[in-house]
């Protein structure tokens, strides 16, 4: 079974355009403050436009099905004005994973630069066929669940980066005051 999840922002920030491309091509400085993931690592990929593949784990916490742990791998390249990530499909034994692709524009703006994101999200759920009315009950069950506790994660990330950003921000005015 599949979820599609869909998550588009936008960030007003107070850094320059050229510390906005720094930051949101910075992975683990854009999302050190997205507590939702865990085990992000970083690694470069092979070849000449390989990118660095991005791997984490989005945990899950729904209260009828306990926590489930989502990997993802994604390719990271950067773009002229920003980067985009290229979802990967897993070969993964467990209870699902998710692919997660998207796309952060970096545009300048009188006070800094706005950040314009958008994820695709997908997760794939392994469930038993559903052979009986009750299978197919608890299947929608499941599938409401994984929706809400999607959206619920997804709904933290604006606030993760832009809270990052700010703690960029800071950073860079502290080391302009030295």
């Amino acid at each position: 079974m599949t979820f599609d999840h869909e998550v588009r922002f936008g960030l007003e920030v107070e850094l320059p355009e050229v510390d906005a491309l720094a930051f949101v091509r910075d992975v683990r400085g854009s999302l050190a403050r997205a507590h939702f993931l865990r085990d992000l690592q970083l690694e470069r990929a092979d070849g000449a436009d390989g990118g660095t593949v991005v791997t984490a784990t989005l945990p899950v916490n729904a209260a009828l099905f306990g926590q489930r742990d989502l990997p993802f791998r994604s390719r990271l390249h950067l773009t002229e004005g920003g980067a985009r990530l290229e979802g990967l499909p897993l070969d993964t034994p467990g209870p699902g994973w998710a692919q997660v692709s998207g796309s952060v524009v970096v545009t300048p703006t009188p006070a800094g630069s706005r950040l314009a994101y958008h994820f695709d999200i997908r997760v794939h759920v392994t469930l038993p066929e559903p052979e009986r009315w009750g299978g197919r009950a608890l299947s929608r069950m499941i599938a409401y669940t994984a929706s809400t506790v999607l959206t619920r994660v997804t709904d933290a990330i604006p606030a993760a980066v832009a809270s990052a950003a700010e703690a960029r921000r800071a950073e860079r005015l502290a080391a302009a005051s030295l």
